[in-house]
């Protein structure tokens, strides 16, 4: 069961991963702007990072209302997650003076979704609590699916087919 500093200090790591989702869909729409042949792409990805925000938004009540159904699992390293967003911040403003290319671009953007897959948030806190967990399940599996996706548009630039040349 967690006390109120426990409360405060995993929330304190949601919010700050509600900030990053965000950040990157702002520098996913701004790849949408910028990479028009990719832009339902990078607008899907966007929209799917709001919605993370809105899940985390959500898991940070469910704890703030029940926190007796919450335990503090694994410790979070903020200033990993400080540094990751410090990096995407810098990689916006390097798309919009256009200093990356379009497969680098997607490169990036695959490595920043496997970042958010290896950072383990999910396990910062452990309950049984449904709401919360379907909520977390969700944020990872897009972030994966988000990976894959992105991995098939390198191969793609890699080794176009002569159908899309």
């Amino acid at each position: 069961m967690m006390n109120v500093a426990d409360v405060d200090k995993i929330t304190n790591v949601l919010e700050i991963m509600k900030v990053y989702e965000l950040a990157l869909a702002d520098f996913y729409k701004q790849c949408s702007d910028t990479w028009e042949q990719d832009q339902a792409f990078w607008e899907g990805l966007a929209h799917a990072e709001v919605r993370h925000a809105e899940n985390i938004q959500r898991m940070i009540e469910l704890i703030a209302n029940k926190p007796g159904s919450f335990n503090v699992g694994r410790p979070f390293n903020l200033v990993a997650l400080r540094t990751a967003l410090a990096g995407v911040n810098d990689n916006r403003k390097r798309m919009k003076d256009r200093l990356i290319s379009r497969e680098k671009l997607m490169i990036l953007a695959r490595d920043i979704e496997q970042s958010v897959l290896e950072s383990n948030y999910a396990e910062i806190v452990k309950t049984a609590d449904l709401e919360y967990q379907t909520l977390m399940k969700d944020i990872l599996l897009q972030t994966r699916d988000h990976k894959m996706m992105m991995q098939k548009k390198i191969n793609d630039i890699k080794s176009p087919s002569p159908m899309s040349s």
